[in-house]
């Protein structure tokens, strides 16, 4: 017998319009929300730090940014910056590495291990994405929180 559908956060269900009192836990845990967008760590790469600062305002400005989730958004948008890296490369140096003999003649044709690393990446990235309601499926299933003041005069200054 299957494990059944995947458990969601209270939260989640009410924004979804899918909370029912039966189905929620009575005791659910729950985290403490960041009170300011924290800045970049400093080993991502420029490309890391410019998607961390859009995502953490995007989740921030939702009430969707928690403090133990830091983490897993530094892997997200670090598999985002590999992904583009790889990309801008092969986009230089081609996607097929070609092995010729001693004569000078075509042997074999080959995908660059840089292909595999941004596919790996991109992978990745996707199923972090979901995570946080970044990916077009995700949002889709998810109605957008009340907007207020606050966040209306986040974005103004920013």
């Amino acid at each position: 017998m299957g494990k059944g559908r995947k458990k969601l956060p209270t939260e989640l269900k009410k924004m979804k319009g899918t909370m029912q009192k039966c189905r929620t836990l009575e005791n659910e845990m729950s985290v403490d929300l960041c009170i300011e967008i924290p800045p970049s760590p400093d080993w991502l790469s420029p490309i890391g730090k410019e998607e961390w600062i859009k995502i953490t305002k995007q989740l921030f400005n939702l009430n969707m940014l928690h403090q133990v989730d830091l983490k897993l958004i530094e892997a997200y948008v670090n598999e985002i910056a590999i992904y583009i890296e790889c990309e801008k490369q092969l986009r230089e140096t081609g996607r097929v590495d070609e092995f010729l003999n001693s004569e000078g003649e075509l042997i074999r044709r080959q995908a660059k291990p840089l292909v595999k690393m941004k596919n790996d990446a991109l992978n990745n990235a996707l199923k972090l994405a979901s995570q946080f309601g970044i990916t077009p499926s995700a949002r889709a299933s998810i109605s957008a929180p009340q907007v207020t003041n606050n966040t209306q005069i986040n974005n103004y200054f920013e």
